[in-house]
């Protein structure tokens, strides 16, 4: 009996101390595994940062000796500028004589002068040993979009030009006025141009209520042009200038609204 017992304790003892034992060895191993992994981790990383200062510097001396042998950014050939100056391209694209003709990114370049609210498109090509050609289209501009905050170029698709100096523009665009003018003044401004004689007398347009346009003539007078049938309008205005000179008799408006008649509006002080 006491046989059996003290078999049975020993048993359970030993029991109890494997129990106790395996996981101090799995602990151990976890540790061992983390610590080769950490290792390893920190090998590499050295390695990868090893590499990249040797990149770095292979990069460095590898422009240095381009830039000896002539590879190097000298001449910067800019086609297609009306407004923009050399200089605020340059400027804008980023670009630096004398550095590397190869590290030059040109898909930066092309975004950097995308910036400029001027450019409409933009192609740039480079041509070894050391020059950077840059083809740009300028936007158009159509008119001075006069404002609460002020005078500001607009162009032919309607979009603003808030760094252009409208000084530059004044004896050359027209003025126009109106909420959404900026939208819908290419419209008008093509139909006034079919008429170039008449066009010239054009100093100021005025978009009403969102709806029609005023044209203000150099000599005083004022067009009332309808919402619809706006070529007619403008045409019989220059037949009646060109056979009855209309816009020297004095009249301070003609209004066509009405496509049945036509109203004037004469002022007397001008007719005495």
């Amino acid at each position: 009996m006491l046989s059996s017992i003290y078999k049975n304790n020993v048993e359970s003892n030993n029991l109890v101390n494997r129990n106790i034992t395996k996981p101090k060895k799995n602990n151990l191993l976890i540790v061992l595994i983390i610590t080769l992994i950490s290792i390893l981790v920190i090998f590499t990383l050295e390695k990868t940062l090893l590499n990249i200062f040797e990149y770095n510097d292979l990069l460095k001396r590898t422009n240095t000796m381009l830039i000896k042998h002539g590879f190097s950014l000298k001449k910067i050939y800019i086609i297609g500028k009306y407004n923009l100056k050399e200089k605020e391209i340059v400027d804008t694209a980023k670009l630096i004589k004398g550095q590397s003709i190869f590290n030059i990114n040109l898909n930066e370049v092309y975004n950097n002068l995308l910036l400029n609210e001027w450019i409409e498109n933009v192609q740039i090509k480079r041509s070894l040993p050391n020059t950077i050609e840059i083809k740009i289209k300028e936007k158009k501009p159509l008119a001075i979009l006069q404002t609460k905050l002020g005078n500001k170029l607009i162009t032919e698709d309607g979009s603003i030009i808030s760094i252009a100096n409208t000084h530059d523009f004044k004896n050359k665009l027209p003025i126009i006025t109106g909420e959404n003018a900026n939208i819908k003044a290419f419209s008008i401004i093509t139909i006034l141009k079919q008429q170039q004689d008449l066009y010239k007398n054009v100093w100021s347009i005025s978009y009403v209520n969102n709806r029609r346009w005023d044209i203000h003539l150099k000599q005083g007078v004022t067009i009332l042009l309808p919402k619809f049938n706006l070529n007619k309008a403008w045409n019989t205005i220059n037949f009646l200038h060109k056979k009855y000179q209309i816009l020297d008799l004095g009249l301070t408006e003609i209004d066509l609204r009405n496509h049945n008649k036509i109203f004037g509006i004469i002022n007397l002080k001008k007719t005495n």
